[in-house]
């Protein structure tokens, strides 16, 4: 038996007459684009997203941080393989995380190194973000036009369907576990206190005539998906590089394998790691005295 196919080339709304012998029937006609995602504009953490004329994103602003922009979480539309491209801004970087229920990541996220891939079983909703990547953030004024479709093969870019869904700012989680059992005192005469003035912030205050070993006295463990992580951390108080104050961080590796230091100063940056736990330590050498404030930050950032 035969049958009827119909295949639109642009976008919209119309309607197909259908004739048989006297009786003609009109059928309304919808055509999506191939384009899955929804935003639409946002501001926050120092960006704003407007949507241009044409439907894609223009960025302005300057990130209050690295690993901060804008966000928008919708519906998954589809499942099956989908295929992810589009244009980019020098400093900043885009990526989709699939959501189940509960809000939890499931999979990989997707972005242009990472560009095709299935929809995990159980994704309800997909979060697509917009960060910089700078160290220290730099101003933006460009445009953006991201696509995500099924298949596996990308095609000219679309003006997504729903271009009004509402944004907001994003900053990337700080998977920096606590330390607990403060305030603490360290070294001697009369020493160094640590307290926590804020959650996951740490003062370091007052004076010791003895090495502040505290290699031992600041640990805590968080345990980690495999991914790519960084460490870093709100004003640095010795800068990244000093040993006499700063965060080394070991994981012992889920499968058995052998574990390995992954953060330590001079060797912050982005590591790939595998399942497991990670302790961190949050060290400080120095001797005198001493009045510093700074939160760790660790981040999951593929």
């Amino acid at each position: 038996m035969g049958g009827i196919r119909v295949t639109g080339l642009l976008m919209g709304s119309t309607s197909l007459d259908i004739k048989a012998g006297s009786v003609t029937k009109t059928i309304p006609v919808t055509v999506k684009s191939r384009n899955l995602l929804s935003y639409g504009p946002a501001e926050g953490d120092g960006l704003t997203a407007t949507v241009n004329t044409d439907g894609s994103l223009h960025v302005t602003g300057t990130a209050t941080g690295q690993w901060h922009g804008v966000a928008w979480t919708f519906p998954c539309p589809v499942q099956g393989t989908v295929k992810l491209s589009g244009t980019s801004i020098a400093g900043l970087s885009f990526n989709i995380k699939c959501l189940d229920a509960k809000g939890k990541q499931l999979g990989d996220q997707m972005n242009l190194g990472n560009s095709v891939m299935a929809i995990p079983a159980g994704t309800v909703s997909l979060f697509l973000n917009v960060i910089s990547t700078e160290a220290t953030p730099t101003a933006k004024n460009g445009d953006l036009r991201i696509q995500l479709e099924s298949g596996d093969t990308a095609h000219d870019w679309m003006k997504p369907d729903n271009t009004s869904l509402k944004g907001g700012g994003y900053e990337l989680a700080n998977l920096y576990p606590r330390v607990t059992g403060l305030p603490k005192t360290l070294g001697t005469d009369p020493g160094v206190m640590v307290t926590e003035p804020s959650p996951g912030t740490y003062r370091f205050k007052g004076s010791t005539t003895t090495e502040a070993g505290s290699w031992n006295d600041l640990t805590s463990v968080v345990h980690v998906d495999a991914g790519t992580y960084t460490m870093d951390a709100t004003d640095w108080p010795l800068g990244n590089d000093s040993w006499l104050m700063g965060i080394q961080a070991h994981i012992s590796n889920d499968d058995g394998s052998e574990g390995a230091t992954v953060f330590e100063p001079r060797n912050y940056g982005p590591k790939t790691l595998k399942t497991g736990t990670l302790q961190c330590n949050i060290f400080i050498n120095t001797t005198g005295e001493v009045d510093k404030t700074f939160t760790p930050r660790l981040y999951k950032i593929d």
